[in-house]
């Protein structure tokens, strides 16, 4: 099942703040996601929803990048990091690993699921 191609593509999607429309195109309507802490999250309208309240609370975006990104069979893991600046003006720094299981294949695969782990901020990439 050959998911490399979506998977850049929901990279470029995400690089380019397009993030509900990541989420629109590339998650399955049964999809869920698992945040640090435990938090779970079914079916694409749930996570629409809780990314649309998510990005009311920015008020700039300095980055959205990919640092890494590994592709098997139907799993992937992308190394994002994040920075931020919060409509109560904190400034923030975020690297996460999000795993991802698809389903399908070609421009039919879509993320069945999505577990998020955080870490400490890295240095530069090299």
């Amino acid at each position: 099942m050959a998911i490399r191609e979506q998977v850049g593509i929901l990279v470029e999607h995400v690089e380019c703040g397009n993030f509900i429309d990541a989420i629109d195109t590339f998650y399955a309507d049964d999809a869920e996601s698992f945040d640090t802490g435990g938090i779970h999250t079914a079916g694409k309208a749930a996570l629409l929803e809780k990314e649309r309240n998510f990005l009311t609370t920015i008020a700039t975006w300095h980055a959205h990048e990919a640092i890494d990104i590994v592709v098997d069979d139907t799993l992937a893991a992308i190394h994002w990091h994040f920075e931020l600046t919060r409509r109560d003006g904190k400034h923030s720094t975020l690297e996460e690993i999000a795993l991802q299981r698809w389903r399908g294949s070609g421009p039919d695969a879509r993320i069945v699921q999505e577990k998020y782990f955080l870490f400490a901020p890295v240095g530069p990439k090299s």
